[in-house]
């Protein structure tokens, strides 16, 4: 017996949703395309490069609203640089905000597209981590979706 299928006669399976793609050196990953309110670009990411916590690398103002930044090239880049990042990063800012107001920003390498994946093809992570939702392929490439809820604590 296969899944139920819903009310216009797709099953659970066929179900899509829209993800935004983004690099971080030479890895893809992936959000939810409905959780991003924006994306902007960074001229200068210097104090948020030089915080000692990357997982809040600071603060920025962004159309008068306080955004609190995470780093992710420290936080899952490969080398932890922070002397050869990207000359233009972008700031994918969530359209959730902390308790005190303040919109979640994650600095990123580039932007990539959205693309409608099937949540049913994700393949669960190999280890045990609240912030991947799994691994899926996009247009040829392994992409990690990331699980923007757990990140923002």
């Amino acid at each position: 017996m296969g899944p139920a299928p819903n009310h216009d006669g797709a099953t659970a399976d066929d179900k899509r949703v829209t993800v935004l793609t983004f690099d971080l050196e030479d890895r893809r990953y992936c959000v939810s395309a409905e959780s991003v309110a924006s994306v902007l670009g960074i001229a200068d990411d210097s104090a948020l490069a030089d915080a000692d916590d990357p997982w809040n690398a600071g603060a920025i103002t962004v159309a008068g609203e306080r955004v609190r930044v995470v780093d992710l090239p420290r936080v899952f880049g490969a080398s932890f640089r922070t002397m050869a990042r990207v000359a233009a990063p972008k700031l994918l800012v969530f359209d959730a905000t902390d308790d005190t107001g303040r919109y979640y920003g994650w600095l990123i390498d580039d932007v990539g597209t959205t693309s409608d994946v099937r949540p049913a093809a994700l393949e669960p992570p190999q280890v045990n981590t609240t912030y991947v939702k799994g691994r899926l392929e996009i247009e040829g490439r392994d992409v990690v979706w990331l699980n923007e809820q757990p990140m923002h604590g």
